[in-house]
């Protein structure tokens, strides 16, 4: 049986990366590409024996519809000589390798996979699944035939989800993947769900064996769109008229692969003010240029949960410069008991770490009131953090009541963003505010995330509800 690849599902192939996210447009052999990928323990000289690999759609529907990966599995791997056994919905291969269909639709499954084993778990349109559910499924792979364990998926653009900061340092200014930067390796680690990132392998020494180890895995982002299919587009040249059909901003996402391309209409702002900036963390003002620059820091508490439609909870801060206004971020769906460690964290970083003279805001409702309490006991048992000291220092966390709609808060920031004045530093919480701002159309909808541009106008209007709580406090 004779398989025919495109240079880009060969990248996927070849690819030596613990974690890939392979392609982002339609038509680009997502699906395919990671059916074949399971082959390699499979069949032939490197043929296991005792090779456990699975494929994940979210739901049955989508595996067994008309030309779903049951389908295009059983043509595959059936004729690899593999027998599908309908009980248990996986494939056996002659060398005694399994590769199965799973379905996830429902967070409570995660307990079925509890005494589950994975040599390489592949996961197709993973923006349909929760960051907690793949978390929970790569600690399920620990190889039984001594193999590296791998993660492969898959995803159409989505600037809403969980793989949004994943892919940001892979994408330009108008979120359209850089090709030069296709499957570079970056180096994570996960710690409480949240992804830090590093140039190099980190190792930590291992207490119960004293050796040093390597604590992080590797990731990398493979863009793949259809003029990269040769293959589909000699089985079926009408594909391309369809999808031009589409609107214009689906014709940016299935088409061109564009992670921000709800953009395209109906924003409040053109995407001309949005080009060009971005800044490096060398780009930054330096602290020894801080008399130059005010700094002002907003958190936006959410009681959100959900981790693919709940709300962002938002931490961020605006220094302003004689000429410009810098922005940091961390965007993120949270529990509410994670929002405060994260707020005296995200004050620690050199960039901004806070000072005296600095201010530091949170809404003030009565959940954000119950937030602020949270905020002066951290400070009490974390004295040595730098928010910690400036709090227990006389610096108040100033309350930020504003009764005007949220859509004609954001609108304040039409001046800076017209005139360009707005710097992004290049994080992927910053480049998520930066996508809700180019999302923003002003029209209240259920679904639509505009938390960050929230916080950074909270941040703006800081100076003045410091004045208005020395006046309140005044007349206490």
């Amino acid at each position: 049986m004779t398989l025919q690849i495109s240079q880009k599902q060969y990248e996927l192939l070849s690819s030596p990366a613990d974690w890939v996210l392979f392609g982002g447009a339609a038509g680009g052999g997502k699906s395919y590409a990671l059916m074949l990928d399971m082959l390699r323990h499979c069949q032939g000289p490197h043929g296991q024996s005792l090779f456990r690999g699975a494929i994940y759609r979210q739901t049955f529907p989508q595996l067994s519809q008309s030309g779903g990966l049951i389908d295009q599995t059983k043509l595959i791997y059936g004729g690899l000589g593999a027998v599908y056994n309908h009980t248990a919905n996986e494939h056996r291969f002659p060398v005694g390798a399994k590769v199965s269909l799973n379905t996830l639709d429902q967070p409570k499954k995660l307990q079925g996979y509890l005494g589950a084993q994975f040599d390489s778990l592949a996961i197709d349109e993973a923006n349909q699944f929760e960051q907690k559910a793949v978390l929970f499924l790569w600690a399920r792979c620990r190889s039984q035939c001594g193999i590296r364990p791998t993660l492969r998926m898959t995803s159409n653009p989505d600037h809403d989800s969980w793989l949004f900061p994943l892919v940001s340092w892979y994408l330009d200014d108008e979120g359209y993947p850089r090709r030069e930067l296709s499957g570079k390796i970056r180096h994570f680690m996960v710690k409480e769900e949240r992804f830090q990132w590093f140039d190099e392998p980190q190792y930590e020494v291992n207490p119960e064996t004293g050796l040093l180890e390597q604590v992080t895995n590797t990731f990398a982002f493979i863009p793949s769109k259809l003029s990269d299919n040769q293959a589909l587009q000699r089985s079926d040249p009408t594909y391309r008229k369809r999808l031009m059909q589409l609107s214009e901003q689906e014709r940016e996402r299935y088409l061109e692969g564009c992670w921000l391309a709800s953009s395209r209409t109906g924003q409040e702002w053109p995407r001309e003010c949005f080009q060009d900036v971005t800044v490096t963390r060398d780009q930054w003002p330096q602290e020894e240029h801080a008399g130059d620059s005010v700094r002002m820091f907003a958190v936006d508490p959410s009681k959100g949960k959900n981790e693919k439609s709940g709300d962002y909870s938002a931490i961020v801060c605006l220094m302003q410069t004689r000429e410009l206004k810098y922005v940091d971020a961390d965007l993120a769906r949270r529990p509410p008991g994670q929002i405060v460690g994260d707020l005296f964290r995200f004050c620690e970083d050199p960039p901004h770490r806070v000072r005296s003279g600095d201010l530091v805001g949170i809404e003030a409702t009565a959940f954000q009131e119950v937030m602020r309490d949270l905020v002066y006991q951290y400070a009490a048992d974390h004295s040595q953090m730098a928010l910690s000291q400036y709090l227990l220092s006389g610096n108040p966390l100033i309350p930020v009541k504003d009764m005007l709609k949220k859509e004609m808060r954001i609108r304040r920031l039409d001046g800076p963003i017209r005139r360009r004045e707005l710097r992004f530093l290049d994080t992927p919480g910053t480049l998520l505010l930066l996508s809700q701002l180019r999302n923003f159309d002003g029209i209240p909808a259920r679904g639509k995330h505009d938390d960050g541009p929230d916080a950074l106008d909270q941040c703006q209007q800081l100076p003045l509800a410091l004045q208005r709580y020395w006046e309140e406090m005044r007349k206490q």
